[in-house]
């Protein structure tokens, strides 16, 4: 844990069950046990830093919200103790959604393919599930797979697959997202936040998909781009 002071980390990520993208065929069996994934969250927490989970499996998923972490990522075979706990614990879920329209399929290896025609459809309907039962949803897009800058793919994914309103979703990437990370600083836009601000044309109220239509990006105050 020392290298997190040295080298800035605030956030650290363990793999909690296998993947979809490994060449394996296993998409959920755990990985980590659950004395190692406490061992992990208990000690980062002794130095300030929250742990976010790799999870697919529902086994994984229920160990590592058991063990603390801040974060399931993906969190595609969630079951309904998985919802309970995570609601009960107030465990943020970061789905994924968007990835599955931006991953070529057919390039993907046999063994990879089979599992993610099998595993994203469950991610689909358990998403969806959990968000409706109100567990706390915070915007994550497992970068590079969805191309970096074009994040906003997952607002529309929230609304669209998981069925949330298009508030719930902005919130998601802005004010859940800064919880989750502990930066109050950022997040919404209130006197003595940081000025990062994007501007759309259109209502994303009304049409989602005004958030990947950016014409004014500010941070920190400064203005980078402009109409």
């Amino acid at each position: 844990m020392c290298s997190s002071d040295l080298h800035g980390a605030k956030v650290i990520k363990i793999v909690a069950t296998a993947g979809v993208l490994s060449t394996e065929d296993s998409v959920g069996a755990q990985q980590m046990s659950d004395a190692e994934m406490k061992a992990v969250v208990e000690e980062a927490t002794r130095h300030g830093v929250k742990v976010a989970a790799h999870a697919h499996g529902t086994e994984g998923i229920i160990a590592a919200i058991k063990a603390g972490v801040a974060s399931i990522e993906h969190g595609s075979m969630i079951d309904d103790t998985g919802i309970r706990l995570m609601k009960e614990r107030g465990t943020y879920l970061v789905p994924t959604l968007a990835l599955g329209a931006t991953i070529d399929f057919n390039s993907l290896p046999p063994v990879v393919r089979k599992k993610a025609d099998y595993v994203l459809p469950l991610a689909r309907t358990n998403v969806r599930k959990a968000a409706q039962a109100g567990v706390k949803i915070a915007l994550g897009t497992d970068a590079p797979l969805v191309p970096f800058g074009e994040n906003a793919k997952e607002f529309t994914a929230m609304v669209d697959i998981a069925g949330m309103t298009p508030i719930e979703s902005l919130r998601a990437g802005t004010l859940n997202a800064a919880d989750l990370l502990g930066t109050p600083d950022r997040g919404e836009l209130a006197s003595g936040k940081l000025a990062d601000i994007v501007a759309v044309t259109g209502n994303p109220l009304e049409d989602i998909h005004a958030t990947e239509r950016v014409v004014f990006v500010m941070k920190g105050g400064k203005i980078y781009r402009r109409p």
